[in-house]
């Protein structure tokens, strides 16, 4: 992805829990090496390991643990000898979670179904799941944060939406970790237009007004709320619907440029990705080719057009 011009693109900070990454720190002293994240995804961003079992000191192989809830809050205990492992996993998340605060990161991918990682673990003596311990902690501490389970790289379009969100996050602190003004995040927000668009219209709108309203506003609270919209917006699920109004608002900026023949090949493409005739990376190329030929620095400009890494994005 190249770097957009007037912006800082760092590589994004990548938390994942340390079985995915082939260590055998898992409860039968195996793991679930994912090769996604080590073989392709490592290449474009910093990973920072974590296991709260194995750092909280429980060894490996252990005998392994499930959440229970109890008049005292949600306790994790052995299978089956039913000791209780809580103040001791406690105590290395609260210490654990302090530390990644200060690691600035922009996602996290954990592993499912641990009574420490877990988003929605089963718990005894209740319905439904709960996160685990870490989980829990992390994203009360950081609510903006991309998280999600290894499902959520597991196929193509999934391993798409979390990469999009994820390089997305890594330029917003980009921008954030500078002494920003009004004026450079209006250029920021100016290039992820496209992007927000097509998460969300009404989300997409309200930043707008941020931005607007960002010389008049104390710093603080325009940079919290710009952010806390800008994550909301990102987390949406982007419909077929949703990227075709955007390329065929993309395809608007070329209306005085292409000549009728050219502009009917721009539209036919859109048309047969929407039957599904073509993927979305082939109209994204022939958008990027139009607007470097005919030098258009809005549309050239725009994330939507290179969120991340094309090796990241969903292949046909």
């Amino acid at each position: 992805m190249e770097q957009q011009s007037g912006s800082r693109q760092p590589r994004p900070r990548l938390g994942v829990s340390r079985c995915l990454l082939g260590d055998r720190v898992r409860y039968d002293g195996g793991h679930r090496h994912d090769r996604f994240i080590t073989d392709t995804l490592a290449r474009y961003v910093d990973l920072i390991p974590v296991c709260p079992e194995a750092e909280a000191g429980l060894g490996t192989p252990r005998e392994p643990m499930h959440l229970v809830r109890t008049g005292g809050g949600m306790r994790v205990r052995g299978n089956f000898s039913a000791t209780d492992h809580t103040a001791a996993l406690q105590g290395l998340v609260e210490r654990r979670v302090a530390e990644l605060a200060n690691e600035h990161l922009d996602g996290f991918v954990l592993k499912a179904r641990s009574p420490s990682c877990g988003l929605a673990v089963s718990v005894e003596g209740s319905r439904g799941g709960a996160p685990g311990l870490f989980a829990a902690a992390l994203t009360a501490a950081m609510p903006g944060l991309v998280v999600i389970e290894e499902r959520g790289v597991a196929t193509p379009a999934r391993r798409e939406a979390f990469c999009i969100r994820l390089f997305a996050h890594a330029r917003l602190r980009g921008l954030l970790e500078q002494a920003w003004t009004p004026a450079t995040l209006a250029a920021f927000h100016t290039r992820e237009k496209m992007l927000l668009l097509g998460q969300d219209r009404s989300l997409y709108d309200r930043l707008g007004r941020v931005v607007a309203g960002s010389g008049t506003r104390p710093r603080a609270d325009t940079e919290a709320e710009y952010a806390a919209v800008f994550s909301r917006a990102l987390a949406k699920t982007a419909t077929i619907g949703h990227h075709i109004n955007v390329l065929q608002h993309l395809a608007g900026h070329f209306r005085q440029s292409l000549d009728a023949a050219r502009r009917d090949v721009l539209h036919t493409t859109i048309d047969r990705y929407r039957t599904g005739a073509v993927p979305r990376g082939q109209v994204l190329a022939l958008v990027r080719d139009l607007a470097e030929e005919l030098d258009l620095a809005w549309v050239r400009e725009q994330s939507y057009l290179a969120p991340c890494p094309e090796e990241l994005l969903e292949q046909p």
